[in-house]
């Protein structure tokens, strides 16, 4: 008995290491035959945008340049683009419990300001983090990430406890879980958490964690055009046609051959 409860002990300590790399591997469209085929050519994106179509929607395909729409979009609607193949993106949408997946041209699609775009813009203005949180008491009742320094939304908020402070500020067995900083325009210093408690990828303030009233950042937006209903794309009604011409075709050969064969007998 003693020694099947060490081996269950034993088995439970090892998913509780690994857990947490399960939880971030990356996801994939099960939906999408052209994605399966070119899985090597596409690069994961992961990351949000707006619909921005010039017919005022826009259109996923079952390819890149495909026949067949999955489901289409009015522009404003904001969308998750998964992977990137050239000049297109993958989306993916849940309906009646089953996955449809579907690509979209980029220059349909305008992209959210996120913490990478932050990153991209203020990368001379990120440091290395240095011990700049390793004072704080745990006073603050929650800590609330932001997707960058100065977004409107909080993305995330953690309840205060001696876990998160332990591993926000870190310790001799644990380095802390921020690994960058910012000092914004108004002086005050932000870190970044890449993962805790699962993928972050986020900003919170470090002289006010629980802060909800900091300045907001000016980004680029887009000039969005008018949206419209969404309307079947001509090209859409190719195999359609096809199929019918086929139809037709096969249906005159037959009535051809079977008037002849009733001529004959």
């Amino acid at each position: 008995m003693r020694r099947f409860l060490t081996c269950i002990l034993t088995l439970a300590a090892l998913l509780a290491l690994t857990a947490p790399a399960r939880a971030d591997i990356l996801w994939e469209p099960d939906d999408n035959a052209f994605y399966k085929s070119h899985r090597e050519e596409c690069s994961a994106e992961d990351r949000a945008y707006i619909a921005n179509g010039g017919d005022g929607f826009v259109t996923a395909w079952d390819a890149p340049g495909g026949s067949q729409v999955r489901f289409q979009h009015e522009n404003g609607e904001r969308l998750w683009v998964s992977f990137v193949y050239q000049e297109w993106g993958l989306l993916t949408l849940w309906k009646d419990h089953k996955e449809i997946s579907g690509w979209v041209p980029l220059a349909d699609l305008f992209l959210v300001y996120d913490y990478i775009s932050f990153d991209e813009e203020f990368a001379d203005q990120i440091t290395d983090y240095n011990g700049e949180f390793a004072g704080y008491d745990g006073s603050a009742e929650a800590v609330n990430f932001y997707a960058y320094p100065g977004a409107p939304e909080i993305t995330q908020t953690f309840e205060g406890s001696l876990r998160l402070t332990q591993d926000l500020t870190g310790s001799e067995d644990q380095p802390s879980y921020i690994t960058r900083i910012f000092v914004d325009e108004e002086g005050l210093t932000w870190g970044f958490v890449t993962y805790m408690f699962g993928r972050q990828n986020a900003w919170f303030c470090l002289d006010n964690p629980g802060g909800t009233d900091f300045p907001v950042r000016a980004v680029p937006q887009p000039e969005l055009i008018p949206p419209r209903p969404p309307e079947l794309p001509s090209r859409s009604y190719g195999p359609y046609v096809l199929v019918g011409a086929v139809v037709l075709v096969t249906g005159a050969l037959l009535l051809c051959f079977y008037g002849k064969r009733r001529k004959n007998t």
